[in-house]
């Protein structure tokens, strides 16, 4: 990506700068930019849409560039725009961290956390956690993200991601992380699967068709299918998805087999007719951890969420599937 230089279109030392800008248009550039969209940015900051496209013609006109493109479903920002997030956000999470509470009380405060999590946390993490808020939090309300690694980066530095759950390194220094479980993969495959008796073998890989989930950004997916297409196993792969929650409804009506983790494996297992197996090799583990900025490391809201995830996922916690519905 090009280096976009932030050059206001104005002199910001002509004139005062609560005459150019206020809170309400950085707040405006900072929703539309997560929604993607005029009308829920609006609809979330309360602004009628008139309101919306003044208050944007007036920031194009403030930074001399047009900050968001229209396309077919919302809008798109520009490479300026892009550059604009990180500073624009931490100017407003200074300015909050003014006015927020420095207490938080689960019973009674009412607070939107987001966490970034992929779509089997959404599965094994949500059921439980949306349980324990009902009755320590109700006020505490959840939102899911899934951005990409370096989205994730400059979010969790603006606190417009409050924690990250899963496998995430590299993420760098100025990242705290915990680890809740350690992980590994196995296989899965239909009851009844004719080719297989409880135990599977290296030959039978080389001669079973895989399904393999690849999703966006997951080095341990990836570190899995690089053993099973490796010189020493070669296993055929017939299907590729995005997503590990399509793997097991495939493999379930047809002889394909999957290697997916093994919380998510029994999970599924009994209900969908799956039989869960060891593979005959070893397979990259990993682990599931936390992750959020140094700079909310002492909110006291972030430190009770993560006080909650170790209490219901970590090392000490009952299993992730233990009396989840098999629905």
């Amino acid at each position: 990506m090009r280096q976009v230089n932030i050059k206001p279109a104005v002199n910001l030392h002509s004139r005062p700068l609560s005459r150019q800008l206020d809170l309400n248009l950085l707040e405006l550039f900072e929703c539309v930019y997560r929604t993607r969209n005029l009308t829920a940015a609006g609809e979330h900051l309360g602004l009628s849409q008139p309101a919306v496209s003044r208050a944007l013609a007036k920031l194009r006109e403030t930074y001399g560039d047009p900050l968001f493109v229209r396309q077919q479903r919302g809008v798109q920002p520009t490479p300026f725009a892009d550059q604009l997030l990180e500073p624009v956000s931490a100017a407003l999470a200074i300015v909050r961290g003014t006015v927020t509470p420095t207490t938080f009380e689960p019973a009674t405060d009412a607070r939107l956390f987001r966490i970034a999590m992929s779509d089997i946390g959404e599965r094994l993490f949500l059921p439980r956690l949306l349980g324990y808020l009902a009755n320590e939090a109700p006020g505490v309300t959840i939102e899911v993200a899934s951005p990409s690694q370096a989205e994730l980066s400059a979010e969790l530095a603006s606190g417009g991601i409050d924690l990250a759950v899963g496998f995430l390194p590299g993420l760098g220094k100025a990242m705290h992380e915990q680890r809740l479980l350690r992980e590994k993969f196995v296989y899965i495959a239909r009851k009844g699967h004719p080719a297989l008796k409880r135990k599977l073998t290296r030959e039978q890989l080389q001669a079973l068709p895989h399904v393999v989930a690849s999703p966006p950004g997951t080095q341990h997916a990836a570190a899995v299918e690089k053993v099973l297409t490796s010189r020493r196993v070669r296993a055929p792969i017939a299907l590729r998805v995005r997503s590990f929650l399509c793997v097991a409804p495939v493999v379930a009506k047809t002889d394909l087999v999957a290697a997916v983790p093994s919380n998510l494996a029994a999970l599924v297992a009994e209900h969908m007719g799956i039989q869960v197996l060891d593979p005959p090799m070893a397979l990259p583990g990993f682990d599931v951890t936390m992750l959020w900025h140094h700079r909310f490391h002492r909110d006291p809201g972030g430190q009770w969420l993560r006080a909650a995830f170790v209490e219901l996922f970590g090392p000490n916690a009952e299993s992730l599937v233990a009396n989840q519905s098999d629905a």
